[in-house]
């Protein structure tokens, strides 16, 4: 009988069964360390995944971590030869196992074997008496189509040792029985989606390679884009030379990058039939697809067999959900085959497009078929989408989509039809094309007129009401609102079940905008109630959102976070995770989340807030931009935050936006430009910076507009030009019960007060804010004053007068001010009395400044000097002569025994740094 496996001498390449060498900047995957530890009732550690996703480098930086013993294996096509494969398997374990497989070896050598299967039996004989741990991994599996190797794993895996743990890393499904393992419970999986580097892994892998700071919006973005495939991070990081080419590199992701469509073309170009191809260009086309969907995309009966057999290839291609069912596209092979697909005649895309759309109306997956029936270009079919499913888009707030359906329809075909008119109407709305909205209104009425009977006429007109009460509302005419809301809530709504909620919801929004916060807030209640009496999804999350806006307005943060909570939990119910009016939630909860200073949650709201829109355009970030750069500011990181800044000023030159976005956006720059002390910038801002009445400052976004204008003034020096803009915001503020705004005022007063040496009306201001705070919780607001905030609060404690709540307040203010980083390692802060004997009462102060003590001028004088100033602008800013300041600056060298203006600096350093916590 001939044998299978023929003696003789081997020869065995090292490097074959030699774990790889890490690589330079290699991240630790500690995620998976429980993985690999855990493997008592496991056979089987299946690693498989698409190319490029660290397979093995990360199964070898696991072991070796973990000082897991391992056999290795590194397979080739040639290994397909069952000599060379049970050769090197032997000689593999018994190197690990430093000679316990010597026997089988030299029987290999000297007689060989029958079959792989006597082999492997030889092999596990003496492979009993080894008890130490012990893993084989076979790198690159999928290399091998040879059935008897197949057949001999199973073989394997039904008597491994209780010391033996079988590792295979491989692209493709191995046909060794996975599916009963998997049943058993007798082996572990790790897919693409568990090797994917989440956004703290790409950020730490990134850091340790790229020379400059990239943000966490634009890793998690770009996570987001190449769904954590290692490669193409890779390739990102190589090929970006600064945050400006990472960003532009991963938006240009979307459309498609010539280094990764190369990287696809090796990886099938040659392997692919006729028929496989076809296959992924014609469903390409699909965001998510099974078998029968296949079928009627691909129009062939075979779609099953087809993708079963794309599947074995290891390539891009995933489960959508653990159905394993349905499945889809790496997002950037789904870019590479529709560029192909564009580049061939051979494929009627629109044919496709139109299947496509029937086959998801089938299914009834309304948004799908819009997206294709729209890409088909197809009116009839978008007509048919829009008469079944076009409240729904409305209700829940699919304007982006709606928007590609009705631009695809004739202007005609809009007018005569009510429901197509209101649609298209609040579309522009949304996207504040005010304009527009009139348009479309009055040419349905003109359209209409003389087919519709009276009765019908009044409804329509109602329903138009209630659309352009939203527009009054935005232009700022709340008196038109209300009325216009007042008599849309009286006609029956026949076309858009949602608009007596629109209309309810502008009352509320009006009577906001007034000041009238109790009746507004009664009125967004009854709001939500009538829209969820409608299932109107997106209008209960826009009631909602209004009354966490209205509770913040009145002071009371902590309700208002409850009343998000609320909002979340019914997003959650309802599944409407997806809507883009959660960004809107995430982005008042980031709000909060700064101003309580819970600095990590504030960042992530907005971050998920931008997510959520970024299928709408960049355009639609301002305010998570916004919450982004003060996050930054908070923190220190200076580059970041003038990174924001310049995306925000940008966008703001570019759009048309509400007050309500443009002052809180204005207020951040002005935080950044007085920080980075730029006051041409803020010179600029005032001489095109929105109308402000400060008398009519009824609601938060024209008392935010009325404070950027007085905090500009009062970085510009202009102490008088601000004080009465600031009085007059508090009286209104107070009177209304705007106590958010209330308090914020008081902070800003309480610096004017303090920077003009006026102490005590400094200091009534800052207690008043800080007894609103008790209610409010307001923290980032008071850190935004940056470093003086410690000497205020300082002299405020050394006064006596706080207790309680206000007392504990202002001790954590102050720990929280010291933790700060300002952007200019200048310290310049006015010194008070009570700071100046804080600081000589200190230990670690040296004895010259107690046998020798400054004055207070010459105490102000030091700090100046430590901020770069010279001596004439010392004496412009303290408004005295400049031989005036030169007296003090003698003294206060010959008092500390200095002569030169670099010690003074050093002086002023060690002690100012002293009573910030430095």
């Amino acid at each position: 009988m001939t044998t299978t496996l023929k003696p003789g001498p081997l020869t065995f390449i090292s490097a074959k069964i030699t774990a790889p060498e890490a690589p330079p900047a290699l991240l630790p995957r500690e995620r998976f360390t429980d993985g690999l530890q855990d493997l008592d009732a496991v056979k089987l550690l299946l690693v498989h995944t698409p190319a490029g996703y660290g397979k093995t480098t990360t199964v070898a930086e696991r072991l070796d971590a973990l000082n897991l013993a391992a056999a290795w294996y590194r397979l080739e096509a040639s290994d397909n030869q069952l000599s060379q494969f049970g050769g090197y398997l032997v000689h593999s374990l018994d190197r690990a196992t430093a000679g316990g497989c010597a026997a089988t070896l030299n029987t290999l050598q000297t007689a060989g074997f029958d079959s792989l299967e006597a082999l492997l039996t030889s092999l596990l004989a003496e492979l009993e008496s080894w008890d130490s741990p012990l893993m084989l991994v076979l790198d690159d599996y999928h290399l091998i189509d040879n059935p008897d190797i197949h057949g001999a794993l199973r073989f394997l895996l039904r008597h491994l040792p209780a010391s033996l743990r079988l590792v295979l890393v491989t692209r493709t499904l191995p046909p060794i029985g996975v599916a009963q393992l998997r049943m058993q419970g007798r082996m572990t999986e790790i897919t693409s989606r568990d090797l994917a580097f989440a956004a703290d892994e790409a950020q730490a892998y990134l850091e340790r390679r790229l020379p400059f700071e990239v943000s966490r919006e634009s890793i998690e973005r770009a996570v987001r884009r190449v769904e954590g495939w290692i490669s193409a991070l890779q390739l990102l990081s190589a090929s970006a030379a600064t945050s400006t080419d990472f960003n532009e590199f991963v938006d240009q992701l979307e459309v498609g990058n010539q280094h990764i469509f190369d990287y696809f073309d090796e990886l099938v170009g040659q392997t692919l039939s006729d028929q496989q191809r076809r296959f992924l260009l014609r469903t390409s086309i699909l965001d998510r697809f099974n078998a029968g969907l296949v079928m009627r995309v691909m129009d062939d009966t075979d779609g099953q067999a087809l993708l079963s057999s794309l599947l074995s290839m290891g390539l891009f291609i995933a489960p959508v959900d653990a159905s394993a069912l349905w499945f889809r596209y790496h997002p950037l092979f789904s870019v590479y085959l529709r560029h192909l697909l564009t580049c061939t005649t051979e494929e009627n895309r629109r044919e496709l497009h139109q299947r496509a759309a029937d086959a998801w109306l089938e299914l009834d997956h309304a948004e799908e078929a819009a997206r294709h029936a729209v890409a088909a270009e197809d009116p009839d079919r978008i007509n048919q989408v829009l008469r079944l499913h076009g409240r729904k888009f409305f209700t829940e707030g699919q304007f982006s989509l709606l928007q590609r359906c009705l631009d695809a329809l004739a202007q005609d075909q809009i007018a005569e039809d009510p429901t197509l008119t209101l649609l298209r109407a609040w579309v522009a709305q949304g996207q504040y094309r005010f304009d527009e909205v009139e348009n479309w209104l009055s040419a349905a009425e003109t359209r209409l007129q003389a087919s519709l009977s009276e009765d019908t006429q009044k409804a329509v007109h109602g329903e138009f009401s209630a659309i352009r009460a939203q527009v009054a509302m935005n232009y700022g005419d709340g008196d038109r609102a209300l009325a216009l809301a007042r008599e849309a809530i009286e006609q029956e709504a026949r076309y858009l079940p949602t608009s007596r909620v629109a209309a309810a919801s502008v009352i509320g929004e009006a009577l906001f905008v007034r000041g009238e916060l109790e009746e507004a807030m009664a009125r967004m209640q009854d709001t939500e109630h009538l829209a969820r009496a409608h299932q109107a999804h997106q209008n209960v999350l826009w009631a909602l959102c209004q009354q966490s806006e209205i509770s913040v307005a009145m002071g009371l943060l902590q309700k208002a976070y409850n009343v998000q909570e609320r909002a979340f939990q019914y997003a959650e119910e309802n599944q409407l995770n997806h809507l883009p009016i959660l960004e809107f939630l995430f982005r008042i909860r980031s709000q909060i989340m700064w101003e309580w200073h819970h600095l990590e949650s504030a960042e992530r709201c907005a971050l998920q807030g931008i997510e959520i829109l970024e299928a709408q355009g960049e355009r639609w970030y301002v305010q998570s931009y916004t919450t982004l750069a003060k996050v930054a500011q908070a923190r220190g990181r200076q580059s970041l935050c003038a990174d924001y800044i310049g995306k925000i000023q940008k966008m703001l030159a570019a759009g048309d936006y509400h007050l309500d976005w443009v002052a809180n956006a204005h207020a951040t720059m002005l935080s950044y430009w007085d920080a980075v002390r730029d006051q041409e910038a803020i010179q600029r801002w005032l001489t095109v910076a929105p109308e402000c009445d400060p008398d009519a400052a009824t609601n938060h976004f024209y008392q935010c507009n009325g404070r950027n204008r007085a905090r500009a003034l009062m970085s510009l020096g202009r102490w008088a030009d601000a004080q009465p803009l600031l009085e007059s915001l508090v009286r209104v503020a107070r009177h209304l019960g705007l106590n958010t705004d209330l308090n914020r005022n008081h902070i800003s007063l309480a610096y004017l007060y303090w920077q003009q040496e006026q102490r005590e009306p400094a200091l009534a201001q800052l207690t008043q804010a800080l007894e609103l705070a008790s209610t409010t919780g307001a923290v980032g607001s008071f850190l935004r004053l940056g470093k003086v905030l410690i000497v205020m609060l300082k002299a405020l404690i050394n006064e006596g007068t706080l207790a309680g709540m206000e007392l504990q307040r202002a001790e954590r203010l102050i720990q929280l001010a010291q933790q700060q980083r300002d952007f200019s390692r200048a310290i310049r802060i006015s010194l008070d009395e009570a700071i100046i004997q804080d600081i000589i009462d200190r230990p670690d102060v040296p004895e010259l400044i107690r046998t020798s003590p400054l004055t207070r001028r010459e105490w102000q004088i030091l700090s100046l000097i430590h901020a770069g100033l010279s001596n004439d602008q010392i004496a412009e800013h303290l408004k005295v002569a400049s031989t005036t300041v030169k007296t003090h600056i003698r003294s206060l060298y010959q008092k500390q025994n200095i002569s030169h203006r670099s010690e003074a600096i050093e002086l002023a350093k060690d002690l100012l740094s002293k009573i910030q916590g430095e």
